[in-house]
């Protein structure tokens, strides 16, 4: 006769984690809301049925699960208290942190127009930009918890490392652009807005793949992250010129998303998914 025994304890304990994972979830969602108190999280969402907001706010749940992903993939350490504890605290330190950049990164690159207003008033480029540093601060916290889930102290040390290269990365990116970023993201440009997200989270994913290589110290960690990120810089440049001059030639890419009546927001997903497929390439060619 077949032994159930099993299946039931991990049907139970699979259950216990869901549970966990779903009031975090909400636990999430109230930070959220504490955090943005002067934004009207149901009159965004049901009256004014606003896309920018909706854009910024779906962003930030899929950080979230982002980083709950990284928390339920990481080493199991069989003691089911030890890992509930775990889920529990990294969950709740990912959110803070996924505010708290958010926050910083508002505070550093966009100082001079507060994202949310030019959401609220319906602005997608906005709401896509914050969406992009939602979803980059999750895949970053997620690649740190995955490999240093049983070292709190150094993994919180690692996130906030890791965060800042991201932020060194998103500055590089408006470096070698022939065209003022923010200004664009001011005046509403969505195609512009959608190209630097697919920088940042090509930047992002590049540093999750850095933590994900065995080591043995948190020098050579950096070193391993190092090495993505400058490959990131490398690599940024020469996708934007093959986007460019093979597969838009006879008109390029900064005419395309600034210098006509109305951005080409195609061809800024195309670049986007240029970086991000780049970066992903990179990676796996990388580590063969």
């Amino acid at each position: 006769m077949m032994d159930f025994s099993k299946e039931y304890e991990f049907a139970w304990l699979s259950g216990l984690f869901l549970i966990t994972c779903l009031i975090l979830y909400v636990l999430a969602r109230l930070v959220f809301s504490f955090v943005n108190r002067k934004v009207d999280v149901r009159n965004e969402l049901i009256h004014k049925d606003n896309p920018a907001f909706y854009a910024a706010y779906v962003s930030y749940f899929i950080g979230f699960v982002m980083i709950i992903g990284g928390v339920m993939n990481s080493e199991g350490t069989q003691d089911l208290k030890l890992e509930l504890m775990y889920t529990v605290l990294y969950g709740s330190i990912g959110i803070l942190l996924l505010n708290g950049a958010a926050w910083l990164n508002d505070l550093i690159m966009h100082r001079s127009v507060p994202l949310w207003k030019q959401i609220e008033k319906g602005d997608m480029a906005s709401g896509i930009v914050k969406g992009a540093t939602y979803i980059s601060t999750g895949i970053i916290i997620a690649g740190v918890v995955l490999m240093e889930v049983e070292r709190p102290i150094q993994a919180l040390m690692f996130m906030v490392v890791a965060l800042a290269f991201n932020a060194i990365g998103t500055l590089y990116y408006n470096f070698i652009t022939p065209f003022k970023i923010k200004e664009e993201i001011y005046k509403g440009n969505a195609a512009v807005a959608v190209s630097t997200a697919g920088a940042q989270i090509a930047f992002a994913i590049l540093i999750y793949a850095g933590f994900q290589l065995t080591h043995e110290s948190w020098q050579e960690s950096l070193v391993f992250i190092g090495v993505d990120v400058i490959g990131g810089f490398i690599i940024l440049p020469i996708l934007r010129f093959v986007v460019d001059k093979v597969f838009i030639p006879g008109r390029s890419i900064t005419d395309e998303l600034i210098n006509q009546e109305k951005p080409n927001i195609g061809l800024g997903v195309f670049e986007a998914s240029a970086y991000i497929s780049g970066a992903l390439l990179l990676i796996w060619c990388w580590n063969l």
